[in-house]
């Protein structure tokens, strides 16, 4: 297990059979990241207990606009000082402090960065591993599947989408507005706030004395 990160499969919280252990002998193993995709020493295996569920046809209801998500994995838990920590080397949270405190005082690029360092470390594509995008956060939101520590929710959270006054742009698995029209603000969210609330946000703000952002991470099942 890395770090005490766990991902939950986006659905029910509860139930489903994991992939890593479980009792009764009904589980069955998956292979290592470092097994599937490269021999290196220097990897960690993908070896956290997952719960694999798959969103229904009939997803979520945003608005009055239905939206049909594909499987995917997100964090329970919001990434903690000690997790970012152990992948960036530093800590700049300005909040509380302690390792297993979500991590504050992160701008929209650093949160991508530890993705990518988080990918490569687990011998995954550079890209597997990402913020997850508003419906994903948002999927997981309505159906229970993350939460927020003890204390900690007044934290708002990055996705990986541009921000537009347009959501969604489709109704499929949809993300942020295609490349062109992608403006420099990023989405983010709060978990303390009803779900459907979103914020426009410069990347490169991290919070301030008042304010504070952390972040998730999320991966599709595909890339695993």
């Amino acid at each position: 297990m890395l770090f005490g990160l766990f991902f939950m499969a986006c659905g029910e919280v509860g139930g489903g059979e994991p992939l890593s252990s479980g009792a009764g002998g009904s589980s069955s193993s998956r292979p290592s990241s470092s097994s599937t995709v490269s021999s290196s020493s220097l990897c960690t295996p993908l070896n956290m207990p997952l719960n694999l569920r798959h969103p229904p046809a009939d997803s979520y209801i945003h608005g009055s606009i239905q939206i049909e998500m594909d499987d995917y994995y997100i964090s329970y838990y919001l990434i903690t000082q000690e997790q970012y920590e152990k992948i960036m080397g530093t800590n700049p949270s300005r909040g509380a402090g302690g390792d297993a405190f979500p991590v504050d005082g992160v701008s929209w690029f650093d949160a991508v960065n530890f993705c990518k360092r988080l990918s490569a470390q687990m011998c995954l594509d550079s890209n597997a591993i990402k913020l997850p995008t508003e419906a994903q956060w948002e999927y997981a939101a309505f159906s229970g599947t993350i939460t927020i520590q003890k204390d900690f929710d007044d934290y708002w959270e990055w996705t990986n989408d541009c921000y537009s006054d347009t959501f969604p742009w489709d109704y499929r698995d949809p993300s942020g507005p295609p490349d062109y029209l992608c403006g420099a603000n990023k989405v983010r969210k709060s978990l303390f706030r009803n779900f459907d609330v979103r914020r426009s946000t410069d990347p490169y703000y991290s919070g301030d004395v008042s304010t504070y952002i952390g972040f998730r991470v999320a991966v599709k099942s595909a890339a695993l």
